[in-house]
C-alpha cells in the first residue's frame, strides 16, 4: 500500500530539560480531553479556562465508561447501555477493540481475546491490510480503528452532556491527547492516531499511560532534591514499570526579571513491561474454574459431553460474574456465586475463597515482579534509590499482587497517593494543556523516552530494468541506527552522505527481540528521488557528487519519520576583486621616483617647484585622498541545493489507513451518526407522549375537584378517551411510527388538554394579579403624591394625566373582572393573570418622562448703582489703552511684571494653581546648548 505525503514535521519540540509546559496567546480552543483508553474502560478528563482539571461523568453519572458498542437493528448503545445487554447480545457487542489496533490476528494480545471467551473476535483482510469484525451475523463490518473512533466521538459526547449539567457550553471539541501502553509499538501508535482522525479529533500527543500519571503526581509538587519513583501499573490487560525521576530547575520569573523561581521537572529514566499479564488474566483464570464447575455438574444432570464453552452468551455471563468475583475476593475471604438458569435451565451456585483464587493465580502472580528487573535494568538504577513506590491500576488492589511486591521490594511502602484509574487521564488533560496554546499553566519539565532503538538502511532505489534484469554487482548500501533505546522522543537527527543515485530508505526498529511479543520490526519505506537528476546538472557543470542529507524525526507521540530530504552541492570558484594597496608600499614607491628628479634640478628651479608644491599641497590637503587600489584573484563558494522528492510506502502485515479509506470510513461513521440522531428524536418522541398521556390520566384523578371546577364533565370525558387511545396507539401502531406521526398523536391530546391546564392555573393565579395590580395602584398614587409636592416645574396638567392613567387601570381591571364574573368558569376568559400586571406599564413611563423634566434655571441678579459705575470706569480704562503708543505700552508692561503688595494678596488664592506653570515657564526660561557646538540655541 503506497501513499504520497509531502515531507514535514510536527512541530512539538524540547528543550534541553523537556518540553516547557506553559503557554503564551490564546486560540479558539475551549475545551482539551485527555482519554485512557484502557483495554475494557475509558477514563475521560477535561481541561478548560478558568476551571481545575476535572473527570467527565458520563449520562448514568458514573466516572469510568465501559468501552464497547452494542449494534442493534440499526442503532448504537454505548457504556452502561450495552453492558447491560451484553449478556443477552454478545455477538452484537464488540469489546476491548482498542486492544486490536495495529496488530493482527496472530498478535498474542488478539489470541488472547478468543481464549478469554470474548464472542467476536477479529479476522484478517488482505486487501485493507488490517483486522476487521464481523458484527451480528456479518449484518455490521467494521474495522478496529472505526469502532475506537465511535468509542471516542462517544466521549466528547458525554463531555457535552456533562457540560450542560454545568451550565457550560464548548462548541466542538477536537483537541486531545490519548495515552498508550509504554510498549505501544509505532504501528499501534498510528492506528491509534488513525482512529482519532476518524472520529473527528486533533490529537494534540500521545503520552505513555505510567508518563501521564508521573504527571498528575508531580504537577503540583517542586522537588528540591531528585528523587527517584517506581510507578507499578497492573492494568486491564498488561504491566508496565516506569522509573521516573523528579526533580527541579531554576528559571527567571519572566522575560525581565533577575529573580529566579524553580520549576519541576519529571524525566523518564526506564521502563519494563508484561504485555499479556493484566486483570484479564486473573479473570480469565476464574472463569475456566467456573465453567470446568458447570461443566460437571451440566453432564452428570444430562448425561452428555458438551462444553459451556460453546455457548457465547452463557460465558459472556460467566465472564462477567467472574470480575465481580475477583473484586469481591479482593476485600472478603470468601464469596458465594451463584448465576441463575446459566444454561439449559441449570443454575451455576459454588463457593469460592481468596485461597483458591490465589492458587489459581500462582503462575501469574510470580510474573507480576520480573518487569520490575526489567525497569530498573533500563534505567541504570539499583533498588536501593528508589525513592518511593505508587501503585497504579485496577489490578493492583488483588492482595496477592501486593504481598508478591513487598517480598521483592522489601520494607518500602507501596503507595497509593493518587487515583489509581482516573491519575493517567488527568495527568493526560494536564499535558493537552501545556503542549496547547489556549491554557496557562503551572510550568513543568517532562522528558520522555523510547524503549525502542530505530534503524535506517540505504540502497539505491532501483529503476525498472534494474528489477528485471535481478543485477546487483556493486550494490551500494549503508545502516545506522538513528534513535538509540531509552532516548529522549521529541528530537530529530539527521545523516548525511555523499552519493549519485535516488535512494531507498527503510526505517525498521533495529533490535527486534527487545520488542514486545508478537510486535514486527518493519516500519516504513520510502523512495527518494531526484538525486540522480541533480547529480547529472551537477556533473554537467564540472561539479562533484551531491551531498544528501535526510532528517528524520521521533516525534512526542513516538512516531520515527523521515521529514526532509535534500541534495547540495559545494561548487568553489574564482572571481577577481579589487583590494586597497598597502600605504607603505605607495610611499615607498613615490620616494624613488621623486629623488631621481630632484638631482636633475637648479637651485632656482627648486624654489620655484617648492612654491610650487605647497600650493599643490594646500589643494590636496582640500580634496579627499584617493586610496590606492588593485586587483587580485579570490575563491568563492556557492551551494546548489535541491530538495528531493519522497514517496512513502508500507511493506507489514499491518498498514495504516490510506487516505481514501479514511474518507470511506468518515462517510460510514456520519451514517451511523445520523441513524443514532433518528433514534434519539424518535425515543425522545416516544417517551414525551408516554410521559404525557400518564400525566393527563393523573391530573384527572389527582386534581379532580379543581379540575371539575373549571371543565365539564364531556371535556373530562375527551381527556379520559383522547390519552386512552394515545396510550393503545403508541404501544401498538407507534412501535414503529417516525417522529412526525408521534409528534402529531401528542398533538392531538395536547390541545385539548394544555386549555383545561391553563384555566386550572388561571383559577387561582387571575384572582392574585388582581389584587396585586390594585395594591399596585394605590402604592403608585401614594409615592407619586409625595414625590411631586415640592416640585414647581411639574404643571398640575402633568399631575393630572397621571392620576388619569391610575383611574384607566382601575377602570380596565373593573370592566374586566365583571366581565368574566359573566362566563362560566369552564369558558375561555376574559382576561388572563399576565395582561394585568401590563397596566401599570403607561403609568411608570410617564412617571419616568417626568422625572426626567429638567428644573428652570434660577432667575438672574440685577447689578448695584455702584457696581455699574465701576463697570463703566474699567470700560473707560480700557479705552485708553487702546490708544496708548508703543513706548508706553512697553512701560506698562514692566509695571505689571512688578506686583505691589496689595496684588500679591490678590493671587495668593491661585499660587497652588500655577505652580506647576511657573517652573514649566523657568526651565523654558533657562538657556540650552547644542551637543556638539555649545552654542546656546
Amino acid at each position: 500500500m503506497k501513499h504520497s505525503v509531502s515531507v514535514r514535521g510536527t512541530i512539538l519540540t524540547a528543550a534541553c530539560v523537556g518540553i516547557l509546559l506553559t503557554s503564551m496567546t490564546y486560540v479558539s480552543a475551549r475545551a482539551i480531553l485527555g482519554i485512557d483508553l484502557g483495554s475494557l474502560y475509558m477514563k475521560v478528563a477535561l481541561v478548560q479556562r478558568g476551571a481545575p482539571l476535572e473527570i467527565v461523568t458520563n449520562m448514568h453519572s458514573k466516572r469510568k465508561t465501559e468501552q464497547m458498542i452494542l449494534f442493534d437493528e440499526g442503532t448504537r448503545l454505548y457504556g452502561s447501555d450495552a453492558s447491560s445487554l451484553m449478556a443477552r447480545k454478545p455477538t452484537k457487542t464488540p469489546v476491548a477493540m482498542s486492544v486490536m489496533l495495529g496488530r493482527d490476528e496472530d498478535h498474542p494480545a488478539v489470541k488472547i481475546l478468543s481464549e478469554r471467551h470474548f464472542s467476536l473476535t477479529p479476522e484478517y483482510n488482505e486487501t485493507r491490510k488490517g483486522l476487521y469484525l464481523s458484527i451480528d451475523g456479518g449484518k455490521q463490518i467494521h474495522t478496529p480503528e472505526e469502532l475506537t473512533a465511535m468509542v471516542l466521538h462517544y466521549a466528547e459526547e458525554i463531555t457535552h452532556q456533562y457540560g450542560k449539567e454545568k451550565g457550560h457550553t464548548y462548541g466542538d471539541i477536537t483537541d486531545c491527547v490519548l495515552t498508550v501502553p509504554s510498549f505501544a509499538t509505532q504501528t499501534e501508535r498510528q492506528a491509534l492516531l488513525d482512529a482519532a482522525e476518524l472520529g473527528g479529533f486533533r490529537v494534540l500527543g500521545l503520552i505513555d499511560e505510567n508518563t501521564a500519571s508521573a504527571v498528575n503526581f508531580g504537577m503540583d509538587k517542586t522537588f528540591e532534591e531528585p528523587q527517584i519513583y517506581l510507578f507499578y501499573n497492573l492494568g486491564g490487560s498488561s504491566l508496565q514499570v516506569s522509573i521516573i525521576k523528579f526533580h527541579s530547575y531554576e528559571v527567571p520569573e519572566s522575560k525581565y526579571s533577575k529573580k529566579m523561581k524553580r520549576v519541576g521537572s519529571i524525566e523518564v529514566l526506564g521502563k519494563g513491561w508484561d504485555s499479556t499479564l493484566g486483570g484479564l488474566a486473573y479473570d480469565n483464570r476464574l472463569v475456566e474454574y467456573m465453567a470446568d464447575h458447570f461443566n460437571r455438574e451440566w453432564r452428570h444432570a444430562r448425561g452428555h459431553d458438551k462444553d459451556i464453552r460453546d455457548a457465547p452468551r452463557a460465558m459472556t455471563k460467566i465472564r462477567l460474574q467472574a470480575n465481580k468475583v475477583k473484586h469481591v475476593l479482593s476485600a472478603n475471604q470468601e464469596i458465594p456465586v451463584h448465576i441463575d438458569s446459566l444454561h439449559d435451565d441449570l443454575s451455576l451456585s459454588m463457593h469460592f475463597s481468596r485461597t483458591q483464587f490465589e492458587e489459581l493465580c500462582d503462575d501469574l502472580t510470580k510474573r507480576a515482579t520480573d518487569p520490575i528487573i526489567d525497569a530498573l535494568a533500563s534505567a541504570n538504577v539499583t533498588l536501593e534509590e528508589i525513592t518511593a513506590i505508587e501503585l497504579i491500576g485496577g489490578g493492583m488492589r488483588v492482595p496477592k499482587v501486593q504481598s508478591s511486591l513487598s517480598t521483592v521490594l522489601g520494607d518500602m511502602e507501596l503507595g497509593m497517593h493518587i487515583n489509581s484509574d482516573e491519575s493517567m487521564a488527568l495527568g493526560a488533560s494536564f499535558y493537552g494543556a501545556n503542549i496547547s496554546t489556549a491554557f496557562r499553566v503551572r510550568q513543568v519539565g517532562l522528558v520522555d523516552i523510547s524503549p525502542f532503538a530505530v534503524g535506517v538502511t540505504l540502497e539505491d532505489l532501483e529503476t525498472d530494468e534494474e528489477k528485471k534484469s535481478g543485477e546487483d554487482e556493486d550494490a551500494w548500501g549503508k545502516k545506522a541506527t538513528i534513535f538509540k533505546a531509552n532516548g529522549k522522543i521529541g528530537v530529530k537527527k539527521t545523516i548525511a552522505f555523499t552519493h549519485d543515485q535516488d535512494v531507498h530508505v527503510s526505517l525498521d526498529y533495529s533490535d527486534p527481540e527487545k520488542l514486545p511479543i508478537g510486535a514486527k520490526a518493519e516500519l516504513q519505506r520510502y523512495k527518494v528521488s531526484g538525486v540522480s537528476a541533480f547529480a547529472k546538472e551537477m556533473e554537467e557543470k564540472g561539479l562533484g557528487k551531491p551531498k544528501v542529507s535526510l532528517q528524520f524525526e521521533l516525534s512526542q507521540s513516538g512516531t520515527t519519520a523521515l521529514i526532509k530530504a535534500e541534495a547540495a552541492v559545494e561548487e568553489t570558484y574564482t572571481v577577481e576583486v579589487e583590494v586597497e594597496i598597502d600605504d607603505e608600499e605607495t610611499a615607498a614607491s613615490f620616494n624613488e621616483t621623486n629623488e631621481k628628479e630632484t638631482e636633475n634640478k637648479t637651485e632656482g628651479s627648486a624654489e620655484s617647484q617648492n612654491d610650487t608644491s605647497k600650493e599643490d599641497i594646500s589643494e590636496k590637503e582640500e580634496e579627499p585622498k584617493k586610496k590606492k587600489t588593485k586587483l587580485v584573484n579570490q575563491e568563492k563558494k556557492k551551494t546548489h541545493r535541491k530538495s528531493l522528492d519522497v514517496e512513502i510506502y508500507y511493506v507489514g502485515k499491518i498498514q495504516p489507513l490510506s487516505k481514501d479509506l479514511i474518507e470511506e470510513y468518515k462517510l460510514n461513521i456520519a451514517e451511523l451518526a445520523l441513524l443514532d440522531k433518528g433514534r434519539i428524536l424518535l425515543e425522545e418522541a416516544k417517551n414525551k407522549l408516554e410521559s404525557y398521556f400518564y400525566s393527563v390520566k393523573n391530573k384527572l384523578i389527582d386534581d379532580e375537584e379543581n379540575v371539575a371546577k373549571i371543565s365539564t364533565e364531556e371535556q373530562r370525558e375527551e381527556l379520559r378517551k383522547l390519552s386512552m387511545e394515545a396510550e393503545e396507539w403508541l404501544f401498538d401502531e407507534g412501535d414503529t411510527a417516525d417522529v412526525e406521526t408521534i409528534q402529531s398523536k401528542y398533538d392531538e391530546l395536547a390541545t385539548p388538554a394544555e386549555m383545561v391546564w391553563f384555566r386550572l392555573k388561571e383559577m387561582t393565579a387571575r384572582p392574585a394579579a388582581v389584587k396585586a395590580l390594585n395594591e399596585r395602584l394605590v402604592e403608585i398614587e401614594e409615592k407619586f403624591t409625595n414625590w411631586v409636592t415640592n416640585l414647581t416645574h411639574i404643571t398640575e396638567e402633568e399631575k393630572g394625566d397621571v392620576f388619569a392613567k391610575v383611574e384607566n387601570a382601575r377602570k380596565w381591571l373593573s370592566d374586566k373582572v365583571d366581565a368574566q364574573a359573566e362566563k362560566a368558569a369552564h369558558d375561555e376568559p376574559t382576561f388572563t393573570s399576565e395582561e394585568v400586571p401590563l397596566q401599570t406599564k403607561p403609568i411608570q413611563k410617564l412617571i419616568s418622562k417626568l422625572s426626567k423634566k429638567p428644573k428652570p434655571k434660577p432667575p438672574k441678579v440685577e447689578k448695584k448703582e455702584t457696581e455699574v459705575n465701576n463697570t463703566d470706569d474699567k470700560s473707560s480704562n480700557e479705552g485708553d489703552n487702546e490708544t496708548v503708543s508703543e513706548e508706553t505700552f512697553e512701560e506698562t508692561k514692566e509695571e505689571e511684571s512688578t506686583s505691589t503688595d496689595a496684588d500679591e494678596k490678590n493671587i495668593d488664592s491661585e499660587e497652588n494653581e500655577t505652580d506647576e506653570a511657573d517652573k514649566d515657564t523657568q526651565s523654558s526660561e533657562q538657556p540650552t546648548q547644542d551637543d556638539e557646538t555649545g552654542e546656546e540655541l
